[in-house]
């Protein structure tokens, strides 16, 4: 069954976060925070893929990932400043990785690059060793607040994207994308950035995204409170999906309310 799941949210100071940890986080790579020269090292086997994203007209010196963590951080001066913003979306199992990496370029230079904006993402592989159908493969975004020119970050923010409309736009325009591969792979699927309740689904449980932790955890053969909820919603969407086509085969009367 394909899946969707996109998830959007902000890199503050305020919660303190910093670009140049989240950065290290996705990529796995070595990285000094120019503001506190705190040393952060997420080593990890799981990125299989990485890029930096940058308009035409950006300074050379951002093609180096810590050089732009550093400029990123110093175009703020806030405490409290939010610094970037971070997609974490799945990415879906069907697709060859050819396909998987296009969408991923073209969410990113369509919404982001075209604005004037920078981007860091990098794909996790998520591998499921027991059940590769059941693998989480995903993407890590990480966006910049500020538009680029050829001399560095623009003084003033990209207050645009602030507004809560673009959530909504960014959802569609990435289910957009993945469904114009399957089209192009010529696979029978599509998905919706909308809601469950919104597509008539109100009984079918949306599914949890595994931390990496649980994730390692239950790979090792641990068993998680949030894998054990993943398989729990996992199980009810399955008996939901037999009953619905028992239902349409024989007309039969079966309750769906639990």
């Amino acid at each position: 069954m394909a899946n969707y799941h996109f998830e959007a949210k902000n890199i503050s100071r305020k919660e303190d976060r910093s670009v140049t940890g989240s950065a290290s986080y996705i990529t796995g790579r070595k990285l000094r925070d120019s503001r506190n020269g705190k040393i952060y090292y997420n080593h990890r086997k799981d990125v299989v893929w990485q890029k930096i994203f940058l308009p035409d007209n950006a300074p050379p010196e951002f093609r180096e990932l810590q050089q732009l963590c550093n400029k990123i951080e110093g175009a703020e001066s806030r405490r409290d400043a939010r610094t970037a913003r971070q997609f974490i979306v799945s990415l879906p199992n069907e697709l060859p990785p050819g396909e998987v990496v296009r969408i991923v370029h073209e969410f990113i230079e369509q919404n982001f690059v075209s604005y004037g904006l920078c981007a860091i993402a990098a794909i996790h592989r998520g591998y499921n060793a027991d059940a590769p159908s059941k693998s989480n493969p995903h993407v890590h975004i990480i966006v910049s607040t500020r538009t680029v020119e050829k001399d560095g970050f623009c003084k003033l923010k990209d207050r645009e994207h602030n507004k809560r409309e673009y959530i909504n736009i960014w959802r569609e325009r990435w289910a957009e994308v993945q469904n114009r591969a399957y089209e192009r792979c010529r696979l029978d699927i599509r998905v919706s950035h909308e809601s469950l309740e919104v597509q008539g689904k109100r009984n079918r449980k949306p599914t949890i995204h595994l931390s990496l932790a649980d994730w390692r955890r239950e790979q090792r053969g641990e068993r998680t409170r949030a894998g054990d909820r993943k398989r729990a919603i996992e199980t009810h969407n399955k008996e939901r999906n037999r009953k619905h086509q028992l239902e349409r085969e024989h007309g039969l009367d079966i309750d769906l309310s639990w």
